[in-house]
């Protein structure tokens, strides 16, 4: 199974602060849970745009991150991530951040290489 990492956009701080709040009391480790408060997109320095065109690249984001998500952002919306180590940590996450209304929820699979499967094994070894 690969690890997931459950994504939660709410309107407010207090309503992620309040999700987060929730996970907790449901057995969700505190390092398994990030908060994070978006802000104003500005435009994109020109300094940054090669940076930006090879995220687009990179195997673990789907598709383009910055216009996936600008719809939902404006002022003080906030970002409830979630790691999931199993299927049913992943369930329990997404209906734990859907009791709170959230903008969207969404579930980004992250897969590793074989290489780095293996490297993570030798050093936990």
């Amino acid at each position: 199974m690969a690890e997931e990492i459950i994504v939660g956009l709410f309107e407010s701080k207090g309503i992620a602060e309040d999700a987060c709040n929730r996970l907790r009391t449901e057995g969700v480790p505190d390092r398994q849970v990030a908060l994070k408060v978006l802000h104003d997109i500005g435009p994109v320095p020109q300094v940054v745009d090669a940076e930006l065109a090879a995220l687009t690249v990179d195997p673990l984001v789907w598709g383009d991150v910055r216009d996936n998500y600008v719809n939902y952002i404006k002022n003080g919306e906030t970002a409830v991530l979630v790691q999931a180590l199993d299927p049913d940590e992943a369930e329990l996450a997404v209906n734990v951040l859907r009791m709170f209304e959230p903008l969207v929820v969404e579930a980004l699979v992250l897969q590793t290489t074989p290489a780095a499967r293996s490297r993570a094994t030798s050093a936990a070894e």
